[in-house]
C-alpha cells in the first residue's frame, strides 16, 4: 500500500506502476542555454571542471576546479576551487573573492587552493541539526592524500577542516565526488569513484557511504543497477535529492567509452555523453532508459575524452530546472553550459497515436486533489480514472490536453480512501503526478 498525493512521484522508474501496455519511458529533451562560464583566466584551463552547485536563498554559487595546466598534474597543489555566482542560474559573473594569490595574481575568484581540490565539492547543509557556522560542508581528497576530508564554512568561502585524517578512505575517488544530507533519510550521503575490479581493473563505478555526524562513515557499498549491473563505465556521478520531491535523488553520469577515437589527430581516446537515473533509497538505482540524456552534437570538441560531466546540483527558476554540465574538456573553449527541463520533466511515460495504458499499485490517497504533470499533442489526451477496492468508480476525468505543469483534479472525498489509478495516454507524456508542482 503507497501513501500517495502529498508528494511528487516522477515517472522515471516503476515505483507506482503494477501494468502498463503500449506505454514506454523516454527523455525529455534538455533545452542548451549556453556557456555560463569559460575557464579562460590564468588560474583556470584547458583540464578544469565542473564540480557543484548550490542554491542559497536565491543566489546560485557554483563551484569548479581551476587545473594549473602549463605541465602541472592532476596532483599539484596549484590546483584551485572557484566560486562564480548568478541570480538567475544562468547570467554568472565570477566571485570577488581576492583571497589567495595566485602566481602574483590576488583579484580573482580563488577559495581554496591545494591539491584536495582536484575535486572539492562544497554543498549547503540541510541537517536541521547543522551549526550555523558549519552551514556549508565539502568533500575532497585522492588516494595519495589518504582519501576524502570533510571541511565546513559559515559562507562558502572561508573553508576549516572539519578532522586532521581522510573521513572515507574505501575508494579510488579520483574523479567529481559529491555529498549532501539527504532530509528525507536523515543521513549524510557521499558518492563517490570505484571500480568493479581490483585497484583500476574492470569498470569505473559509483559507490556510496553514509554518516550522521558527516565525520564517522559507514561501510562502502557500491550502487545496484536491477536488469542492467556494472557493464559500463560510469565516470562520475553528479547525484542529489531531486528538488520538490526529495524522497528521490538523481545521478547523471558520464559515461565513458575509453577505447572509441572519433579525431584521429587528438591525442587522447575515449568518447562519453551523459546518462541518467534515480533512486529511493540511495543504493539501488533505476535506468529504465539505457540510452545517454545528453549526446555528442555536430561540434567535434563534443566527441573527444571526457565530454558532458554533469555538475552537482539542479536549481528552481520559475516552471524549471536548471543543471550544468562541463563540455569541451582539454579544448582552449572549455567550460560550463547550463541546460534546462521543465519542472520535473526529466522522463516520462509516453504513448503513441494507438495509446497505451497503465493500472497503479494499490494507493491510500491523502488528499481530494490530486496535480499530474503532462503533455499532448493537438489530437492526444490523457484520462484518469480512480477505481476503490471494491470496484467501484470513484473519479474519472475528461480527456486532459495541453501542456501543463501541474493540472489540478479533484474528488471530494477521496482523502482516507484505497484504490488504483487507472491512465490511459495518447500522443502523450506523463511525466510526474502526486501534490502541486507549480513554482512557489
Amino acid at each position: 500500500m503507497i501513501s500517495f498525493g502529498k508528494r511528487v512521484e516522477l515517472f522515471t522508474d516503476g515505483y507506482l506502476i503494477d501494468k502498463k501496455d503500449g506505454l514506454s519511458f523516454r527523455y525529455e529533451k534538455p533545452e542548451k542555454l549556453g556557456m555560463v562560464i569559460p575557464f579562460d583566466q590564468p588560474w583556470e584551463g584547458e583540464g578544469s571542471l565542473g564540480l557543484s552547485c548550490i542554491d542559497d536563498g536565491g543566489k546560485v554559487m557554483l563551484y569548479y576546479r581551476g587545473f594549473p595546466g602549463q605541465g602541472k598534474t592532476d596532483y599539484d597543489d596549484m590546483q584551485t576551487s572557484c566560486l562564480a555566482v548568478s541570480c538567475d542560474g544562468v547570467h554568472f559573473e565570477r566571485a570577488k573573492v581576492g583571497m589567495i594569490d595566485y602566481d602574483g595574481i590576488k583579484e580573482n575568484n580563488i577559495v581554496r587552493m591545494d591539491i584536495n581540490c582536484h575535486n572539492f565539492a562544497p554543498f549547503l547543509d540541510t541537517n536541521p541539526d547543522c551549526r550555523p557556522d558549519e552551514r556549508f560542508k565539502a568533500i575532497g581528497g585522492l588516494q595519495v592524500t589518504g582519501g576524502l576530508r570533510a571541511w565546513s564554512s559559515p559562507d562558502g568561502m572561508h573553508w576549516t577542516l572539519m578532522a586532521d585524517d581522510p573521513v572515507i578512505t574505501d575508494g579510488i575517488f579520483d574523479s567529481m565526488n559529491m555529498a549532501f544530507y539527504d532530509t528525507n533519510a536523515g543521513v549524510y550521503r557521499a558518492y563517490f569513484r570505484t571500480w568493479s575490479g581490483d585497484g583500476y581493473s574492470g569498470w569505473r563505478c559509483i559507490s556510496s557511504a553514509e554518516s550522521k555526524d558527516f565525520i564517522h562513515w559507514g561501510p562502502t557499498i557500491p550502487n545496484e543497477y536491477p536488469g542492467i549491473g556494472i557493464c559500463e563505465h560510469l565516470y562520475t556521478n553528479a547525484a542529489r535529492p531531486i528538488p520538490g520531491a526529495g524522497h528521490m535523488l538523481i545521478s547523471m553520469p558520464m559515461r565513458f567509452m575509453e577505447t572509441r577515437k572519433a579525431l584521429g589527430d587528438y591525442p587522447s581516446s575515449g568518447v562519453s555523453d551523459m546518462v541518467l537515473m534515480t533512486s529511493r533509497d540511495g543504493h539501488v538505482w533505476d535506468r529504465p532508459i539505457k540510452d545517454g540524456f545528453i549526446r555528442g552534437g555536430l561540434y567535434s570538441h563534443e566527441w573527444t575524452q571526457r565530454c558532458f560531466i554533469a555538475v552537482g546540483g539542479i536549481v528552481e527558476r520559475d516552471d524549471r530546472f536548471i543543471f550544468y554540465t562541463e563540455q569541451n574538456y582539454m579544448w582552449d573553449d572549455d567550460g560550463i553550459f547550463a541546460y534546462a527541463v521543465p519542472r520535473f520533466r526529466f522522463m516520462s511515460l509516453y504513448a503513441d497515436g494507438r495509446g497505451g495504458r497503465m493500472t497503479t499499485k494499490e494507493l491510500t490517497f491523502e488528499s481530494d486533489d490530486i496535480h499530474i504533470n503532462f503533455s499532448t499533442s493537438a489530437y492526444g489526451y490523457v484520462k484518469v480514472k480512480i477505481v476503490g477496492d471494491d470496484g467501484e468508480e470513484i473519479y474519472a476525468s475528461d480527456e486532459l490536453f495541453g501542456n501543463d505543469i501541474s493540472r489540478r483534479m479533484h474528488a471530494d472525498g477521496l482523502a482516507g480512501k484505497t484504490g488504483r489509478m487507472e491512465i490511459e495516454l495518447c500522443e502523450a507524456d506523463l511525466y510526474a503526478i502526486g501534490s502541486d508542482m507549480s513554482a512557489k
